[in-house]
């Protein structure tokens, strides 16, 4: 066969409009989705996979971090909104606790909310269809984006690949929340991604789910609920999130390592019984493509606390390794401008999840859940005001976007910090 195939031109039919359609329904995707659907948007929501929540859910990853500074100063809770009710309504059916890998931060009440909360992955999945469908989001599940649709340069439509075939989906506003800047790079939009090679480059991990354990034994990082802890399971450093060669062979290699890590696990205190429940769907991709916006934060802002005008969302947690060790924050938290939601040189297209536009150092901390949630909310909201007004997001009047996300419960910390 030819080196290359020239697929033939047709057309492909339209299976939805939309004021605001969000690719991908992870975390990020799901809290934007919801957020532009009770701005009043027209929302469709995409997503691959047949459940919400992504690395939460289908991916194991079952702890919310950053809700407020992991150490002193932390008596500011960082993040509310989407974010706290998603957890407000685990508690409710009881998917959520306070145990988590970073320490016993107590019984789950009525008052703030720790720096983390673990969670029953099933339960999210309920929670956030629930938020969703009363939201009015409309979910098509089981979709691949396969492509932009670009009119004049401007992105108008995402193109789908399904059972159905190949379709597109029309939309005013789009938000990527595709984790790794999929519908941005392939807008044009500009990206920053780090090296196979970088050290500084986090590690993807395949988290697995164990059973048969006893939780008052345990001194190892877990995230329990129950009795089952999900654990990190294989470690695969050197991945490029946006090259579909590396990351699968990193599924493989991983998957061959857990027999050999649960051996390993089985030697640890209160986990001597413990079997194998499940391996998360796909493994967990921590770093992958920064698209560029019109304001990056970078690494001094974050240290600095630096305060922004356009604030839309905070981030206190800390920087897992890019120091060599854990880096806490000695402040209560970065701002995270609507700028860096907006990506430079593209109209009609706002960011939300991990691609937003930060140095590595910034970025390792807001892509944790917690603060994803809090800008990913913004995105949503921002999509829904834009597609209202008739304007494009580099336009948007932030401080109605600012008072919005206030009314809507979000933390801003505008009463708080002095600017």
């Amino acid at each position: 066969m030819a080196q290359n195939w020239r697929e033939p031109a047709r057309e492909i039919p339209i299976a939805a409009e939309a004021d605001v359609v969000v690719a991908g329904g992870g975390l990020a995707g799901a809290c934007a989705a919801v957020a532009a659907a009770r701005n009043g948007a027209r929302t469709v929501l995409l997503e691959r996979t047949a459940v919400l929540g992504g690395t939460a859910t289908s991916g194991l990853m079952t702890s919310f971090n950053g809700f407020r500074n992991e150490r002193p100063p932390n008596e500011f809770q960082s993040v509310r909104g989407i974010g706290e009710e998603i957890v407000r309504r685990l508690m409710a059916i009881g998917a959520a606790c306070g145990k988590t890998a970073h320490g016993d931060w107590g019984e789950l009440g009525a008052g703030d909310l720790p720096y983390a909360v673990s969670f029953d992955p099933e339960g999210l999945k309920r929670v956030l269809l629930s938020m969703a469908c009363e939201a009015g989001v409309r979910l098509m599940l089981l979709v691949w984006v396969a492509d932009v649709v670009l009119e004049g340069g401007r992105p108008t439509g995402l193109v789908i690949e399904s059972k159905s075939g190949r379709q597109a989906v029309g939309g005013r506003i789009l938000v990527d929340a595709t984790g790794d800047g999929d519908v941005a790079a392939r807008a044009g939009a500009e990206c920053d991604i780090a090296p196979a090679d970088d050290p500084h480059l986090m590690p993807v991990t395949l988290m697995v789910r164990v059973a048969g354990v006893r939780p008052e034994r345990f001194d190892r990082p877990h995230l329990s609920i129950g009795k089952t802890a999900t654990l990190w399971g294989p470690w695969v450093g050197g991945v490029r999130a946006d090259d579909a060669a590396s990351v699968a062979a990193a599924q493989v290699r991983a998957m061959r390592e857990v027999p050999a890590f649960l051996e390993k696990v089985r030697t640890w205190p209160g986990f001597e019984e413990a079997y194998l429940v499940e391996t998360a769907a796909h493994i967990g991709v921590r770093e992958g493509r920064r698209v560029r916006g019109l304001h990056t934060v970078t690494q001094k802002e974050a240290e600095e606390g630096r305060r922004f005008p356009d604030v839309v969302s905070i981030s206190s947690n800390p920087v897992p390794g890019y120091y060599g060790q854990r880096y806490f924050y000695t402040h209560e938290g970065f701002d995270i401008p609507y700028r860096a939601l907006v990506p430079k040189g593209v109209d009609g297209l706002v960011l939300a999840g991990r691609c937003i536009s930060c140095e590595q150092a910034p970025f390792q901390s807001a892509r944790s859940m917690a603060p994803l949630m809090a800008h990913s909310q913004a995105s949503g909201t921002a999509a829904a005001l834009c597609a209202k007004r008739g304007c494009e997001p580099k336009d948007l009047d932030v401080s109605l976007l600012q008072r919005v996300l206030v009314e809507q419960g979000a933390e801003l910390g505008l009463k708080r910090f002095a600017r």
